[in-house]
Order: structure tokens, then C-alpha cells, then sequence
């Protein structure tokens, strides 16, 4: 399953600069209700701080499939989140990023 992903800059800015703030060992996330969307939309910022190309990859599939596996995902309605991941993320063990990725997403609810 493909997640929806945010695709355009002023739409990252848009969620970051009215979304609410949560703060986490492995990424910085912000979440926006948003009515004009039928379910939940995914942004991710793996910024070269992160590491090289590989890293960055792999840190984002890493937390994508742990936002595929989350069981709060399909409760999910009329949201956009932006993750903004940190080197940490890519040490951590999948059990812990996916918990702290679940705590991130009860704040909604």
C-alpha cells in the first residue's frame, strides 16, 4: 500500500507553520486537521544532515513502513503530519521508532 504523501513545498510550510509541534528523540513532527482531505497525509524531511543518499533512504523507508504498520493509521481522518527526521533514526530498533511514531499520532485523536 502506497502512503499519500504531500508533494509540493507550500504545503509542507502550510502544516509546519499552523500545525501543532511534537518533539521526539527521532524526528520533530507536526500535525494539521484539514478538512478538504478524506484521510491522512504523509510529508517526510530527511534533510543531508542526516547523512549521505543511502541513509536518507533508508531512513525514510524505515519510518514509512513503520507509519504502514502503525494500527492508529486507518482511525486517521482529514490529517496532514510532517515528519523531520534525525540521524537517531536510524540507530533506534523499528519496535521503538514505531511506538514513539504511534505516540506522535494518539495526539490527534
Amino acid at each position: 500500500m502506497r502512503l499519500p504523501t504531500l508533494k509540493k513545498s507550500s504545503e509542507f510550510s502550510k502544516v509546519r507553520n499552523k500545525g501543532k509541534y511534537f518533539k521526539s528523540l527521532y524526528f520533530n513532527g507536526y500535525i494539521l486537521q484539514d478538512q478538504d482531505e478524506e484521510s491522512f497525509v504523509l510529508g517526510l524531511i530527511a534533510s543531508k544532515k542526516l547523512g549521505n543518499a543511502v541513509e536518507r533512504n533508508r531512513a525514510r523507508r524505515r519510518v514509512r513502513e513503520a507509519i504502514r504498520t502503525c494500527s492508529l493509521i486507518n482511525s486517521l481522518h482529514k490529517v496532514k503530519f510532517v515528519l523531520i527526521l534525525k540521524k537517531t533514526v536510524l540507530k533506534v530498533p523499528f519496535i521503538d521508532l514505531k511506538q514513539e511514531i504511534e505516540k506522535f499520532l494518539s495526539h490527534e485523536n
